[in-house]
């Protein structure tokens, strides 16, 4: 029976891979197949028995809400209503792909009514996860964070989560986050937000190390917004780059 039940798996878990893959391949036209496979994914991710199934379920929830961009917006009620339970799960795989998945839901959804009155909510569930040891489910949660301010950042207390923010940089596991987190930080400066003007020396050393190897840290647009970064930091303030010569190399400046 174990070994029935393994098998079983094995063709699910191939069959969601094969879900993910067409979300990818049709981007937002794969918003009207999502209505064929919502339901068995919904379940999978709802799954109180199986840590593995929750994980995965939810897992291809971020995964396919990322690939259809803004035709995941029909959808946001559902799918959010269910990520709301599993960024409290006992879990931590499943709680970190919950945080994964609600970022990219936010980032990409249209239908903000339904998402905002929900959002403090989720920074409430966020701030614990950014003290946990595991980095993965920091570098989610962190990633999440960064989409949601981005989305609505007059709807995130800066001040308060920036610091803490900043002080999990660079991420350790999950590289793909450092997409959203330095297409943030860089709207950031942008805006003129004062916070991250603040934190402009704890973001000096951390810009050096992403821009060192491993190469496989930043994808070349992330990489190119950090160059940015700096550029502008340093042609605005020099001064502030006097200890540091080696991120102005690492940037192409000096």
């Amino acid at each position: 029976m174990e070994g029935s039940s393994e098998y079983d798996w094995l063709v699910i878990d191939t069959a969601l891979d094969v879900v993910i893959g067409l979300a990818v391949a049709m981007g937002p036209s794969f918003g009207e197949l999502w209505k064929i496979f919502e339901k068995p994914i919904l379940r999978f991710a709802s799954s109180e028995a199986e840590n593995l199934e929750r994980s995965t379920g939810v897992g291809v929830i971020a995964e396919c809400a990322s690939n259809m961009e803004a035709a995941v917006s029909p959808y946001t009620a559902k799918i959010l209503n269910l990520l709301l339970k599993r960024l409290s799960d006992s879990d931590q795989e499943t709680k970190s792909n919950a945080a994964y998945a609600t970022g990219q839901l936010i980032f990409n959804s249209m239908d903000s009514d339904t998402y905002l009155p929900h959002y403090e909510t989720i920074l409430r569930k966020l701030e614990p996860m950014l003290q946990i040891k595991d980095a993965r489910i920091k570098d989610n949660a962190a990633g999440c964070l960064c989409r949601m301010i981005m989305a609505h950042p007059d709807r995130v207390p800066i001040p308060d989560v920036l610091p803490a923010l900043v002080g999990l940089l660079p991420l350790k596991d999950d590289f793909e986050e450092n997409a959203p987190v330095y297409q943030c930080i860089f709207k950031l400066y942008e805006q003129g937000e004062p916070t991250v003007q603040t934190l402009t020396p704890s973001l000096i050393p951390v810009f050096q190390s992403v821009l060192s190897p491993p190469a496989d840290q930043l994808d070349d647009e992330t990489r190119e917004i950090v160059r940015r970064t700096v550029a502008v930091l340093f042609n605005a303030k020099p001064d502030l780059f006097s200890g540091h010569p080696q991120v102005l190399a690492l940037a192409g400046i000096a």
